[in-house]
């Protein structure tokens, strides 16, 4: 069982978010579309960030996302929050993210779900997925061959966060 964060190397195969209002429209990726209010944590003036376009982190438990938001924001990343993947598909395209931060168990939908939509979805190809959990590396690691995930990571290591995406943004999908 590895104690760092785990990333697919390329030669592998493949504030405080209020609640988004359901809209009846059906984005690319099968999931439905929202015009839900985002929030936009101010960009740091952190030295050599790489936040160019925000981060995405889709958390249905406010406390994590709350968490996940402070460590990316104090590594001076951007950083919209999303409390459902509800309306994920229209914030990625609006806000330009590259990076998307997702928890594996939530209601609506789970993280490696979503994950698998997005890969369908060419207008999202481009993006690396982080899946995050409060589980076992091991497990982790498992589900990450299965879906081909970017990365995994717990939630107990969100401190090694900036630096998993830092390495993420320094490929090309």
């Amino acid at each position: 069982m590895s104690d760092q964060p785990s990333s697919r190397s390329p030669a592998s195969p493949a504030p405080r978010g209020g609640k988004p209002t359901t809209d009846p429209q059906v984005d690319e990726a099968g999931g439905p579309v929202s015009a839900a209010p985002l929030s936009r944590s101010p960009l740091s003036a952190s030295p050599g960030a790489a936040a160019s376009a925000p981060v995405l982190v889709i958390d249905d438990s406010e406390i994590a996302r709350e968490e996940v938001s402070r460590v990316l924001r104090s590594a001076g990343y951007q950083v919209v929050a999303l409390p459902s993947p509800i309306g994920a598909t229209q914030a990625i395209v609006r806000h330009q993210a590259r990076i998307v931060v997702v928890d594996i168990f939530m209601p609506t939908i789970r993280g490696d779900r979503l994950l698998t939509l997005f890969r369908k979805n060419q207008r999202l190809g481009h993006l690396s997925v982080i899946l995050m959990s409060g589980h076992s590396e091991q497990e982790l690691e498992q589900l990450q061959l299965e879906v081909q995930a970017d990365a995994v990571l717990s939630k107990r290591h969100l401190d090694r966060l900036p630096a998993l995406i830092k390495r993420l943004t320094g490929k090309d999908r």
